[in-house]
């Protein structure tokens, strides 16, 4: 899962960008996207009166705190609700505000619609409720409901390699092949991502993530399902309209 523009756009319009550290309404030291003490595992600084920091070391703090404190705080509940991007980014941008999505899923046990409808009861500060987190518990609420967007897919236009001498690439009696050709196969990686909408790492190794999405591209076009990306595989893609 990935956090999209919608959710990036959500939380900074509520949290500013403050280059200074400031104290919140509830007395909170913070700085940057609304970074505080409690991403301390992210920052490895301390925020406190006095702080400045860059532009750019505020964009790379909230990336980071996203993606590797907040996104997973949802995702650990994706075995139950598989969300889609939209909901999970809500939850990313809540979890980001609260702390967790807990007490919000009550661990998992609710519905959907309980959690869209429960969301906007946390829009308190200090015992009161505020404005501020009037709307952007609203605003959360409307991107956690709002349908997926897809977008109309275009033609992989990026160079495709040439096959190596053995014909494909494929953990064990391929490996030596595999090891001379990792540009290449960042490129097969990218024309996998765009013909069976995985989300490959552009990585350069051919791992389970990989054969896996070799296999899905070999069904859908009719092939020996095998996991060997050969002459047959590689034109199924070059062939491939969506």
């Amino acid at each position: 899962m990935k956090i999209n523009k919608e959710t990036i756009d959500l939380i900074k319009e509520f949290e500013g960008l403050y280059l200074r550290a400031y104290q919140d309404c509830v007395g909170v030291w913070t700085i940057g996207w609304g970074i505080t003490d409690a991403d301390y595992e992210i920052t490895h600084t301390r925020i406190r009166k006095g702080l400045t920091i860059s532009r750019a070391t505020a964009e790379e703090w909230l990336r980071r705190s996203l993606e590797k404190k907040y996104l997973p705080k949802v995702m650990k509940y994706d075995e139950k609700y598989h969300w889609n991007e939209n909901e999970a980014g809500a939850l990313v941008s809540f979890a980001f505000n609260i702390g967790s999505i807990d007490k919000l899923t009550a661990n998992g046990t609710r519905s959907r619609s309980t959690i869209a409808s429960k969301m906007l009861e946390y829009n308190k500060a200090g015992g009161r409720a505020l404005t501020g987190l009037t709307r952007r518990r609203k605003a959360e609420r409307k991107l956690f409901l709002s349908p997926v967007k897809k977008k109309a897919p275009q033609p992989y236009s990026g160079a495709l390699p040439d096959l190596p001498p053995r014909g494909y690439y494929k953990k064990g009696d391929g490996v030596k092949t595999l090891q001379n050709y990792p540009t290449q196969l960042k490129r097969m990686q990218e024309a996998l991502n765009w013909a069976t909408d995985s989300y490959l790492g552009i990585d350069g190794k051919f791992g389970d993530a990989t054969e896996a999405a070799v296999k899905k591209l070999q069904k859908a076009a009719g092939l020996e399902v095998n996991g060997k990306f050969g002459k047959k595989t590689l034109a199924a893609i070059k062939n491939m309209k969506k």
